[in-house]
């Protein structure tokens, strides 16, 4: 151990130069370093009610904006509006009003627009966290301009989303308009039916378990019909294959699944059920029971939709003349007051750990040296800094 630990002790005057000197160095590099400030804004979740209004802006925006790789993640139903934010910002509409309203080709001095936007890129960050919090970084020598390019961030998403609202607001509300319309006269017909048939017959008996049944089935028809309207809304506002377009007809699927146990039972079992709860499917009511029941659920069935339809109509109203914020800051960007690089301790430190295992490396091959210089291969050998390495062994180790 003492013979490995020798040359060392015996080059420890070395050790220290080096150390000393590249830590000295490393010092007055850290300040010469061009000091860089991090600043950051976070913007809350949208809520329930904005969601429904995000979902559908992103089916008449996916082939409308650059670098939104995300949004269709979103518009399949595996993201979240938050992922949505995050795309929009990260869209060339956004960075170039940015580099717009901060004459950021000057600062960067960039010759063009997309050289900007990339240099843009490279000093924010974006990301979502797990709770939908959606977080603008900017990392910049000048601490205001950071903090203003992160709120920008956020202040020109909340301008493009009341802009885009407004316009599908308006689409939508003539939609839902003339569906509404149109609602209203199957009600009022459904409506004067259902009269004639009571007047013709008198008033039928319906035990509570069918009223249940009626109540059940106009709900699930009315949400088929709500989002068959949807679907109607969204194609109308593009013609290509929507991916959100898919993901309400696989809601359709699913509602009319259900529709048809109720109504027929489940034919994949022996005993026919009228649904789950229920003991008896509408075929097997009586004949005058089965038209009183099919007119009830029909006027239901209207009912619900016209209701829901509705509440999608003043929605619509809303959208179209909404200017209030789309999105919630939880902490504006303010300039920082401590700077994020460099850091000048780490430096240091690891510039005098650097230096000290480079000494030890040197001490240790200038020893190895020394010993092959003693074999005949080494003598024969022609190395033209040979004497150099002697002279610089013996100069640390003295002898």
């Amino acid at each position: 151990m003492i013979k490995y630990l020798k040359p060392l002790i015996m080059g420890r005057s070395l050790i220290f130069k080096i150390v000393i000197t590249v830590t000295l160095i490393s010092v007055v590099v850290s300040f010469l370093i061009i000091k860089k400030y991090t600043a950051t804004a976070t913007i809350l979740p949208p809520n329930p009610q904005q969601e429904t209004m995000f979902g559908m802006m992103s089916a008449t925006m996916s082939g409308g904006l650059s670098n939104l790789g995300r949004m269709s993640g979103l518009i399949s139903g595996s993201g979240t509006a938050s992922d949505l934010f995050a795309a929009i910002m990260q869209s060339g509409r956004i960075k170039g009003e940015i580099i717009n309203k901060y004459d950021l080709k000057r600062t960067f001095k960039s010759k063009t627009l997309t050289d900007a936007g990339k240099m843009l890129d490279d000093i924010t960050t974006i990301e979502v966290s797990g709770e939908g919090i959606v977080s603008v970084s900017v990392i910049y020598r000048n601490k205001k301009l950071a903090a203003d390019i992160a709120n920008s961030y956020v202040e020109e998403l909340d301008k493009f989303n009341k802009e885009t609202a407004m316009t599908v607001g308006k689409k939508y509300r003539i939609f839902i308009e003339e569906r509404l319309k149109g609602v209203t006269d199957d009600l009022a017909a459904a409506e004067e039916s259902l009269r004639i048939f009571q007047e013709k017959n008198h008033t039928v008996a319906l035990d509570d378990e069918i009223k249940s049944a009626i109540t059940v089935v106009a709900q699930l028809k009315g949400e088929i019909m709500l989002r068959e309207a949807q679907k109607g809304a969204i194609e109308s506002f593009n013609n290509t294959n929507n991916p959100y377009v898919q993901n309400i007809d696989n809601e359709i699927k699913g509602l009319r699944d259900e529709l048809s146990r109720i109504e027929f039972g489940d034919i994949s079992r022996q005993n026919k059920e009228f649904g789950a709860g229920f003991s008896m499917s509408f075929s097997k009511l009586p004949e005058i029971a089965l038209r009183y029941t099919r007119l009830l659920r029909d006027v239901k069935v209207q009912e619900v939709v016209y209701e829901l339809l509705t509440q999608q109509y003043e929605q619509a109203k809303i959208m179209e003349v909404k200017d209030t914020p789309t999105v919630q800051f939880l902490d504006r960007a303010s300039p920082p007051e401590k700077k994020s690089y460099p850091r000048q301790m780490a430096v240091v430190v690891y510039s005098a750990i650097f230096s000290l295992l480079f000494s030890i490396f040197l001490i240790y091959f200038l020893e190895y040296y020394h010993h092959i210089q003693k074999t005949p291969e080494w003598q024969d050998t022609f190395n033209p800094l040979k004497d150099d390495i002697i002279n610089l062994r013996k100069k640390i180790f003295k002898k």
